[in-house]
């Protein structure tokens, strides 16, 4: 699907594109998302463009991520996607600025993305160049990381307290400390991708500031320094976030074992409480003619106190520690 955002009547329109149509005049910027390969050699044909396929927007290393053909600057960020899921997604967008147009290529759909383009249509003027518009994007993406990294503040709070407070007896039921480790892992998975996104998010943003540092006003280059700024600060508050969550990690892992210990310690006393009577049982219980007591009238009664007395003695003893 490709949309086409234009200035039209002084105002920013929106246009879905169909294979083999022309551009329209003022086009400021194409959001391609998953393409077929028609479209993408159709859209290539008109922007003038070699875009990326999708095996390339993957590759890792910096210079196939920022680099620059023939004026057109092409730069690749990692964008964290179905963040409000369990199933989040980092996926790759390569942003392409050529001729004061942006055109976007993806295979998700962030939030972001929708957010800026809701926003864009509404405030005449938020982008009247690709410039802008890229601008304007990067920085919704920033906006929603925070808001992310906020909902996985707000959730890791909550999940401390039922953690760490505590139940009839003491205890934490195993039910919710098993629960906690899956939600400490679902935090974690998004925290690492949001910083990863972040990281990227960063060096287009660099990238972008020395491409078109003689090309645009002090005003966007203003934008640009505030931009880096933020990310800045928001990957420190990812790292904290990422610390609470191996702190929570390890106390949950702490608590586990300190129920389990408690299990164990219960089974080992309950087991030394009846080893004394088991062992009375025992020897009363051999096949040997002559047995003291084997023939006596209160034999049977006598056997049965001492099985008793022998149980109680280390219950009372274990009670009087404080072990059970």
């Amino acid at each position: 699907m490709v949309t086409l955002y234009h200035i039209a009547d002084g105002r920013l329109i929106r246009t879905p594109w169909t294979l083999g149509a022309p551009l329209p005049e003022r086009l400021v910027w194409a959001d391609i998302l998953e393409p077929t390969r028609d479209e993408e050699h159709s859209l290539e044909a008109l922007l003038g463009l070699d875009l990326p396929t999708r095996a390339e927007m993957r590759e890792i290393e910096v210079s196939s991520r920022l680099y620059e053909v023939d004026g057109a600057r092409f730069m690749t960020a990692t964008v964290v996607s179905k963040a409000d899921t369990p199933t989040a997604e980092a996926s790759a967008i390569t942003f392409v600025m050529a001729n004061h147009v942006l055109v976007s290529l993806r295979y998700s759909d962030p939030l972001a993305f929708t957010i800026f383009s809701a926003r864009a249509l509404k405030l005449p003027g938020l982008c009247d160049n690709g410039e802008g518009a890229l601008a304007g994007l990067i920085e919704a993406i920033i906006d929603r990381a925070a808001d992310v990294l906020e909902n996985v503040a707000t959730e890791m709070d909550t999940l401390s307290r039922q953690v760490f407070r505590a139940r009839t007896g003491g205890n934490v039921e195993s039910a919710d400390l098993e629960e906690a480790l899956l939600s400490l892992g679902r935090f974690d998975d998004l925290t690492g991708k949001v910083r990863e996104s972040l990281a990227s998010i960063e060096r287009v943003v660099t990238f972008l500031s020395q491409a078109l540092a003689s090309e645009v006003k002090k005003d966007y280059r203003a934008r640009l320094k505030t931009m880096a700024r933020d990310v800045r600060s928001i990957t420190e508050h990812a790292a904290a976030l990422a610390q609470k969550v191996n702190f929570l990690l390890d106390a949950t892992l702490g608590l586990i074992n300190i129920e389990q210990t408690r299990v164990i310690k219960i089974l080992s006393v309950a087991a030394t409480v009846f080893l004394p009577p088991t062992l009375i049982a025992s020897i009363y219980g051999m096949n040997f003619d002559v047995i003291p007591e084997l023939h006596w009238e209160f034999g049977y009664p006598l056997a049965v106190a001492m099985m008793v007395v022998s149980a109680v003695l280390p219950y009372l003893y274990f009670k009087r520690k404080g072990w059970l």
